[in-house]
C-alpha cells in the first residue's frame, strides 16, 4: 500500500514510474520559487518531482507516496526520500516549514526506521541536502543554502520530540535566531542569545557583532565584515517575516522588539 505522511495532501503526479523503494533518509531541497509544485510535477516535460512539499505558511503536499521513488535527485532517488520546501535559498525555513519537516521526518523514523540524526554523507541514514549528493545528484551544490541546511538540527530535534509523543514544539523562532547568530541553539532567549542580537541591532561594529554574524573577530571592521553582517540581517528578517533588504530598519525593529517580548525570558 503507497505510504502517505499523516497531514500531508496527497496529490499524486504523473514524473514517477512507480517503482518501489524502502529510503534511508530524507533530502532537503529548495523550490526557489513560491506556490504549490503540484503544476510543475505533474507535467511531463519537466521530468522531476518529489516525494513532499512544505509552505511557508504550513501547506503540505505529497506528490508521491514514501515507499516509491520520486525524480528528485538522480542516484539518490533510490535510497533517499525528497522534501521540497518554498521559497528561496536565502531565506530561512518558517516555523511552520520546519514543523512540517519535522512531521515528515518522524514519519520516516516511525516507518522505515531513520536514524534522527543530520548527515552530509550519501548512503548514510540521515536528514540530508541536496548538495551534499554533488555530481551524482545533478550537482546542485547550492541546494537548499546554507540558510536552511544550518536548521537540520533544530527539525531531527522536533522529530525526535514527535517520536516520542511530545505535541509541543520547542519555540523554532527563537531557534532559528541562534542559529543566525552563531549561539547554542537550545530555543531559550536567555542572555546569550540576547547579547548576541543586540550586537547585531545596534550594529557598532564590536567583536561581539563580528562572533555574531560569524566573520573573523578581530575588531577590524571590513569588507568581509560587512558582507557577513547583512547576510546575518536579511537571515533575521526571514524569520521575523518582514522584507528581507539587509538593513535593520524600523520594520524589522519593530519586529524584533515584539519576538523579544514574547521569548526573552530576562
Amino acid at each position: 500500500m503507497a505510504h502517505i505522511v499523516q497531514g500531508f495532501q496527497y496529490r499524486p503526479v504523473r514524473n514517477t514510474a512507480g517503482d518501489t523503494i524502502r529510503p534511508i533518509g530524507l533530502v532537503l531541497h529548495v523550490a526557489q520559487g513560491n506556490g504549490s509544485q503540484f503544476n510543475w510535477f505533474n507535467d511531463p516535460r519537466s521530468q522531476v518531482s518529489s516525494n513532499l512539499w512544505a509552505g511557508k505558511a504550513g501547506q503540505r503536499e505529497q506528490y508521491v507516496p514514501s515507499d516509491v521513488r520520486a525524480w528528485a535527485q538522480l542516484a539518490g532517488n533510490g535510497t533517499y526520500n525528497s522534501i521540497e520546501t518554498e521559497g528561496f535559498d536565502t531565506e530561512a525555513l518558517t516555523p511552520e516549514q520546519i514543523e512540517s519537516v519535522a512531521v515528515a521526518y518522524a514519519d520516516g523514523v516511525r516507518a522505515f526506521g531513520w536514524a534522527l540524526a543530520v548527515t552530509d554523507t550519501p548512503g548514510q541514514s540521515g536528514l540530508i541536502t541536496h548538495g551534499a549528493g554533488k555530481l551524482a545528484w545533478g550537482n546542485h551544490p547550492g541546494c537548499p543554502g546554507a540558510i536552511r541546511a544550518g536548521q537540520r538540527q533544530q527539525i531531527v530535534v522536533r522529530a525526535a520530540q514527535i517520536v516520542g509523543g511530545s505535541a509541543s514544539p520547542t519555540q523554532p523562532k527563537v531557534v532559528a535566531l541562534q542559529h543566525a547568530v552563531h549561539v547554542a541553539a537550545d530555543g531559550v532567549w536567555g542572555p546569550a542569545t540576547d547579547a548576541a542580537l543586540a550586537a547585531v541591532r545596534a550594529n557598532q561594529h564590536t567583536r561581539a557583532e563580528q562572533a555574531a554574524v560569524g566573520t573573523t573577530v578581530d575588531g577590524a571592521w571590513g569588507p568581509r565584515s560587512q558582507a557577513a553582517y547583512v547576510a546575518t540581517v536579511r537571515t533575521i528578517q526571514s524569520i521575523l517575516e518582514v522584507g528581507v533588504d539587509g538593513v535593520w530598519g524600523p520594520a524589522t525593529d519593530r519586529a524584533f522588539a515584539a519576538a523579544r517580548n514574547s521569548y526573552f525570558t530576562g
